[in-house]
């Protein structure tokens, strides 16, 4: 059976993953089954590149089909930040919680037209011949304060209201979320070529 690797040491984000491409004939493999990597460096200026150069990065280390994802929240009122430095622009070490407050501190007194914000992303795959890709985003706007328990790995979904559904992300049923999650949008999109690039079709 062929294997894919699924590039997060995320556990959430493996697990989301692997839920969409269970029905697959593949082995899916995280990070983790790779205690020796070398973790690769997000040097993109865009979310599109930081998917790449992780897809590549990864398949260069592994030879193993690659899907790798780059993506976090965009708030118009903050020039596009925290942007491609989702989760990382307080620093590494930087807890949830943490950066879910810092977003509500800078967006203090911020009126409710100017809260626009969205959550979205790229995935790339790479399997050293086809470069596949797919973008997709969510709009929604920044509320006030936290609007339910942030979930590992996941900072911004409390804070994040889906205009589509008038309620925050983290209030989303099951089947809301699907609608909406941005990681399983584009995996869908790209499952068809997958299986096409590694001739399980």
């Amino acid at each position: 059976m062929k294997s894919l690797l699924i590039a997060t040491t995320n556990p959430a984000k493996f697990e989301e993953a692997s839920a969409i491409l269970q029905s697959l004939e593949l082995t899916l493999l995280g990070l983790k089954d790779f205690p020796g990597i070398v973790p690769v460096e997000e040097t993109g200026e865009t979310f599109e590149e930081n998917a790449t150069l992780k897809a590549k990065g990864y398949f260069l280390q592994t030879n193993v089909p690659c899907i790798a994802d780059d993506g976090g929240l965009v708030i118009d009122y903050l020039h596009g930040a925290p942007g491609v430095h989702s989760k990382r622009w307080l620093g590494r070490a930087a807890s949830d919680q943490e950066l879910a407050e810092a977003i509500l501190e800078k967006m203090s007194g911020v009126p409710e037209k100017k809260r626009t914000a969205r959550l979205g992303g790229y995935i790339v795959f790479w399997d050293g011949t086809h470069l596949l890709k797919s973008e997709n985003w969510i709009e929604g706007s920044i509320a006030e304060e936290l609007m339910g328990e942030i979930k590992p790995g996941f900072p911004y979904r409390p804070l994040l209201m889906i205009t589509q559904f008038g309620k925050p992300y983290s209030e989303l049923t099951e089947e809301e979320h699907a609608q909406v999650n941005f990681r399983r949008k584009n995996l869908k999109a790209l499952q068809p070529d997958i299986l096409k690039s590694l001739s399980l079709v």
